[in-house]
């Protein structure tokens, strides 16, 4: 039977919360909140996943899924209940990932607020860092954590461009996340690549995760 949760005991330990956040179309927030969420429950955490974008990606990637982790609510919390939705889910989770949508609406800010860390998933290409000086700039506002990750990401010399401009703003990851085949099948099949037989993006995502802890460990 799917985990399907719609109400939380009082909560009784601390949750982690990590946002991914893309002011731009098509950088790869739900491929990203997808993967690490899966990867995070194979790592034994016991993962929340939220789906604050209209559009239901993630949520609908969820809906494909044959495993029992991560979790998922019965409906997603509107923008303004997303603090209460945080603060009692920590009685039974211990990581929240939530996806955003593409786009700088009024409560972003608040939300942004919420998390102990904030990833910016980032194409390298010149109009996704042209682009990402807003979400840098919202980010800073609410005075959060944040880190880059690289995604879909060419063997090529770009690459190593955007790194080094990204850089300048805060801390990139340090494992690219690659364009491959198997990012875009699992969206369909409800998998995360580390549950293929893929194991050069199961490879990529366990490093991002790893990257991940270590912020959140300090």
């Amino acid at each position: 039977m799917r985990l399907r949760l719609c109400a939380f005991a009082i909560a009784s330990r601390t949750m982690e919360t990590i946002l991914i956040a893309a002011q731009k179309g098509g950088a790869g927030k739900t491929t990203l909140a997808r993967n690490l969420s899966v990867a995070a429950a194979l790592d034994g955490r016991k993962v929340l996943c939220l789906d604050l974008d209209p559009q239901g990606s993630l949520r609908a990637w969820w809906e494909g899924r044959d495993a029992d982790t991560p979790a998922m609510l019965d409906r997603d919390p509107a923008p303004h209940a997303l603090k209460a939705t945080l603060n009692a889910a920590q009685a039974q989770f211990d990581l929240c990932i939530i996806d955003t949508p593409p786009a700088a609406p009024e409560w972003l800010s608040e939300a942004l607020g919420a998390a102990d860390l904030v990833l910016i998933p980032v194409r390298p290409s010149p109009d996704d860092l042209r682009a990402v000086g807003a979400t840098i700039a919202a980010v800073n506002a609410a005075k959060v954590p944040f880190a880059f990750a690289l995604s879909q990401t060419p063997r090529a010399r770009i690459t190593e461009e955007a790194a080094r401009v990204l850089a300048q703003h805060g801390r990139v990851a340090p494992v690219n996340i690659a364009q491959r085949v198997a990012y875009a099948e699992t969206g369909a099949t409800g998998q995360g690549v580390s549950e293929t037989t893929d194991d050069k993006a199961g490879a990529e995502i366990a490093a991002v995760w790893d990257y991940v802890k270590g912020i959140l460990n300090g």
